[in-house]
């Protein structure tokens, strides 16, 4: 029986899965995946140390359970709009940049969008924010001039990998588009404005469907990963594409939250959609769309609460707190795009307990969440019902406040992950099983049915959130999460 290797490169660690063609995981490996911080604000990979090897020693680790020489198809996903600057051989030239967490090229990006001004929103989707990769470019080009001199291609993190393997260079749609790349109507590189900012279109390689074929196993690459030559390469796309995927998650009006590192959601459209701070982009599916939001809260806003109260007692405090924390950990994004936005707190008094804050912070995820829910049913409809992965789905507490606040069921997906994904988009690019089949690691999902009481107690203080973030910033005009 074939199977299909599915690896996603993510923030905090790398994870391999490998499913059988009934959708059954019959191997998982993980990895750590290191994340450095030069500077204040700058977020960087080693991407030889962390991607490359990461990817081998996961090769290493999954052969120890299944044989390798069975794996019919590969597919990769990684962190979403960050890149490699690397030389014609694909040798890094600089660290990886990373996403909107990164927040090195804030002058560039009010530059830019000075100049361009509201028609970017037509043309790309949205305004340039800390979640573009052109602003970060000409940050290489006016910072480190001599790295930038030296890459020929700005390649994305999955690509980095599945370049090594195949010889193939390519940027799938969805990744390349919610960074800020593609002209939406024509489904192009957006060439002129590349060109006018000094950062040549020839330094993004082809865009490629995810479900596309990028290349195969080259000789080279099975002797080092222990995988067979001639084996399909998918192109695959950024981890939340294989989120849903792995959610079954890929029809449209689904819509998918991942509560990781920060809190991703993900809302299949029938056509273009735009609302405003939000992401207007394109779906792993072809000929589908979806709207897009990020957070910069999610498990490091939360282990950062831990790490400042020291408290274990939250579990006997019950809700709601009547605390309300804004969880701008590193600025705010969706919608509002503000990399200097700060967290904000109120409602406590001299009685306030470490469990009651450590509850809080759990409820600040919902309010967060609810808001953001409450802003995209200005553009298209929110199901009642939201497929929920991540690593912080295996926090029923969390979830069941999350439920609450919302009014939503939450079906909870914790034992699939974006590498079960892109095992199910391996095995579907590649021809063994068709899209529809997708959901199969969907299967036997726990459902957490919201406490409409407790959701009723919620409401003035999901107002007050709302008010709260309200004064604070104005959404950026169709931009992206």
């Amino acid at each position: 029986m074939p199977l299909f290797l599915g690896v996603d490169l993510g923030t905090s660690s790398l994870k391999a899965a490998v499913l059988d063609e009934k959708g059954n995981i019959v191997a998982r490996a993980k990895v750590p995946s290191v994340m450095n911080s030069p500077e204040k604000d700058f977020y960087e990979v080693d991407a030889e140390a962390t991607w490359w090897d990461g990817f081998l020693s996961l090769c290493t680790e999954a052969g120890k359970i299944v044989s390798l020489r069975e794996i019919a198809a590969v597919c990769v996903s990684s962190v979403c709009a960050s890149f490699v600057p690397v030389d014609e051989g694909g040798v890094p030239m600089h660290d990886a940049i990373l996403y909107g967490i990164d927040k090195r090229a804030s002058r560039q990006i009010e530059r830019l969008n000075r100049h361009y001004g509201a028609g970017l929103a037509e043309r790309l989707g949205g305004m340039f924010t800390t979640h573009s990769i052109l602003p970060k470019a000409i940050w290489l080009k006016e910072e480190r001039p001599d790295a930038f001199r030296r890459t020929k291609y700005f390649m994305e993190p999955n690509n980095f990998v599945t370049f090594r393997l195949t010889g193939e260079r390519a940027w799938d749609y969805p990744s390349a588009a919610a960074a800020g790349l593609v002209d939406r109507e024509k489904l192009t590189w957006a060439e002129d404005i590349f060109n006018e900012q000094g950062v040549s279109a020839r330094s993004f390689a082809e865009l490629r469907w995810p479900l596309s074929v990028l290349g195969s196993i080259s000789e080279d690459a099975s002797a080092r990963t222990g995988l067979r030559a001639g084996i399909p390469v998918i192109t695959g796309a950024c981890d939340i594409n294989a989120e849903a995927a792995a959610a079954g998650a890929l029809s449209v009006g689904e819509c998918v939250v991942v509560f990781g590192s920060t809190v991703s959601i993900l809302l299949n459209t029938e056509r273009p959609v735009r609302l405003p701070g939000f992401v207007s982009g394109i779906s792993v599916v072809e000929g589908m769309y979806r709207l897009g939001a990020a957070t910069s809260s999610g498990s490091r806003f939360l282990q950062w609460v831990h790490s400042v109260i020291r408290s274990e007692d939250g579990k006997s405090v019950s809700s709601p707190t009547g605390i309300l924390m804004v969880p701008w950990l590193d600025g705010a994004r969706t919608p509002f795009h503000d990399p200097m936005a700060k967290m904000l707190f109120q409602g406590m008094d001299s009685g306030t307990s470490g469990g009651a804050l450590l509850r809080a912070g759990k409820e600040a995820l919902g309010y967060e969440l609810d808001s953001l829910f409450a802003m995209l049913e200005q553009a298209a409809p929110v199901p009642e019902t939201i497929s929920v992965s991540g690593g912080l789905s295996n926090d029923v507490e969390l979830m069941e406040i999350v439920s609450a606040i919302t009014g939503k069921k939450l079906r909870l997906h914790p034992s699939v992950d974006a590498a079960c994904g892109d095992a199910l988009l391996a095995a579907a690019g590649s021809g063994y099983v068709s899209l529809a089949d997708c959901g199969r690691c969907a299967r036997g999902a726990r459902t957490i049915s919201p406490d409409m009481e407790l959701h009723a107690r919620f409401r003035p203080f999901v107002e007050r959130f709302r008010k709260m973030t309200k004064q604070r910033g104005v959404p950026v005009r169709s931009s992206r999460g």
